[in-house]
C-alpha cells in the first residue's frame, strides 16, 4: 500500500492489485463500501456513473429539465455540480448552480471564489445570492445554533432561487455519511421517518433531489482531488465538530463489515417509513413566503435583528 501525492496537495491512499474495469495494476482506490478497486485514470468515470446510477434509480432527473445545483464551495456541492455538467448531454439535462453567500467574512468570500472558478470552467450559469441583499445577519435564534439557523436560511432561499429561475430540481451534495448520520439523529430523538433521496416538489417548493445519497465522503473527495476541483480550503468558522460526532459510529461498522453503510441506509430507508412530522407549509405573516415554522428563517433574523438594536432607534421605527 502505498500513500500518494495527488493534485491541490492532497494525499489519498493507494492499494494494490488490479483495477476491475481497465485490469490495471498497481496503486488502486479501494472504497469498501463499492466492493471495487479502481485505478486513478478510471475513477473519475466510475464515480460519474455511480452518480448517474442513482439519478436513475431514484428517478431524480428527466429529460430536458434544468437542474439547479447547490454549491457551497466545499468538496461534496462541488463534485456533483462537476459530475452533472459532465454527464449533462447524456442526461439531457441542463445544469445550473446557485452559491449562497452566508456574510460569514473571508470564508464566504473564498467559498464564493471557489464556486466561481468552478462554474466559469464548467461553462455553467452560477446565481449568487448574498444574504446582505435581504437585510440579515447570521446569528443564534433561541434554541437554534448558529448551523441550524444557517441551514434554515441557505433552505429558504434554494427554494425562492429554485422557482425563480423555474429550475425543475434543486439538488445538494449530501453524502452517504450525511444520509446515515440524519438517520441515527431521528432515530435517537423517536422520529421514524428518514431522510429522502427525493423530496416531491410543489407549487411552493421545487423537488429537491441528492445524487451523491448513496456514496461515501471519501469517494467523494477522490473525486474531488482527482479532477483537481477548486474547493474552499478551510472549514466554516462557525462549524461545530460535535454536529458530525456519529460518523464515527459509521466508519467503525464499515471497518468491521465491508459494505455495512450502503445495506444500512437502504434498510433504514424502508424501516423508517411513517411520514414526516408537521403539517403543510403556511405564508409567512411578515413576507409571505411559504414556511413551516410560523414565521420564515429569514424573517426571524429580520424580527430579531430590529429587536437588538437600541432603544431609541426602536422607537424611531414605530409609528
Amino acid at each position: 500500500m502505498a500513500d500518494l501525492a495527488v493534485p491541490n496537495s492532497t494525499r489519498l491512499t493507494f492499494h494494490d492489485g488490479s483495477c476491475y474495469r481497465c485490469g490495471a495494476t498497481g496503486d488502486l482506490l479501494r472504497f469498501t463500501e463499492f466492493g471495487k478497486a479502481v485505478c486513478p485514470t478510471c475513477y473519475p468515470s466510475f464515480f460519474r456513473r455511480r452518480v448517474a446510477r442513482t439519478l436513475s434509480r431514484y428517478q431524480m432527473a428527466r429529460k430536458k429539465e434544468t437542474i439547479g445545483v447547490a454549491v457551497s464551495g466545499g468538496k461534496d456541492s462541488s463534485a456533483l455540480l462537476h459530475a452533472l455538467a459532465t454527464m449533462r448531454h447524456d442526461l439531457g439535462v441542463w445544469v445550473a448552480a446557485v452559491h449562497v453567500h452566508m456574510g460569514l467574512g473571508e470564508y464566504s468570500d473564498r467559498s464564493l471564489a471557489s464556486a466561481e472558478e468552478l462554474a466559469g470552467r464548467l461553462g455553467v450559469r452560477l446565481v449568487v445570492e448574498r444574504t446582505s441583499d435581504l437585510g440579515i445577519e447570521l446569528a443564534p435564534v433561541g434554541t437554534f445554533a448558529m448551523c441550524s439557523v444557517c441551514g434554515a436560511v441557505r433552505r429558504a432561499l434554494l427554494d425562492r432561487v429554485g422557482l425563480r429561475e423555474g429550475w425543475s430540481a434543486v439538488a445538494t451534495g449530501h453524502t452517504l455519511d450525511d444520509r446515515l448520520q440524519q438517520m441515527l439523529k431521528r432515530l435517537l430523538t423517536g422520529r421514524l421517518d428518514a431522510p429522502r433521496p427525493v423530496l416531491p416538489g410543489d407549487a411552493a417548493h421545487p423537488r429537491k433531489i441528492k445524487p451523491l445519497c448513496l456514496i461515501p465522503d471519501r469517494a467523494v473527495e477522490a473525486y474531488a482531488r482527482l479532477e483537481s476541483l477548486p474547493i474552499c480550503p478551510e472549514s466554516c468558522p462557525q462549524f461545530d465538530p460535535q454536529t458530525h460526532r456519529f460518523r464515527a459510529v459509521f466508519d467503525l461498522l464499515e471497518s468491521l463489515a465491508p459494505m455495512a453503510k450502503v445495506q444500512l441506509v437502504q434498510s433504514l430507508g424502508r424501516a423508517m417509513n411513517r411520514p414526516s412530522p408537521g403539517g403543510p407549509d403556511l405564508p409567512c405573516p411578515d413576507c409571505g413566503n411559504p414556511t413551516a415554522s410560523g414565521v420564515c428563517p429569514i424573517c426571524r433574523l429580520r424580527r430579531l435583528a430590529a429587536w437588538e438594536e437600541p432603544h431609541g432607534e426602536r422607537e424611531k421605527r414605530t409609528p
